[in-house]
């Protein structure tokens, strides 16, 4: 690794999650040939970010995944 990759490596992982996500994503699709993607990609790639837009706006209701879980279970064992 050469002291330019470390640097961006350290400088990376200093950035908040949202938008370490982003670099990584930009990263990801630098590696992905367009010829790659396809219809199934495009659409979840939407609902992805149209999911993540009502979680910013706080239009849906966020629940823990265990309580979540928790809820699955009693309801198919009912």
């Amino acid at each position: 690794m050469t002291p330019d990759t470390a640097t961006l490596i350290r400088d990376g992982l200093a950035l908040d999650a949202d938008q370490r996500a982003v670099v990584a994503h930009a990263l990801l699709a630098s590696l992905r040939d367009a010829d790659e993607t396809s219809e199934a990609d495009g659409l979840w790639r939407a609902e992805a970010t149209r999911r993540l837009a009502e979680v910013r706006a706080g239009t849906v209701e966020l629940m823990d995944a265990d309580k979540h879980y928790t809820q699955l279970r009693s309801s198919l064992t009912a």
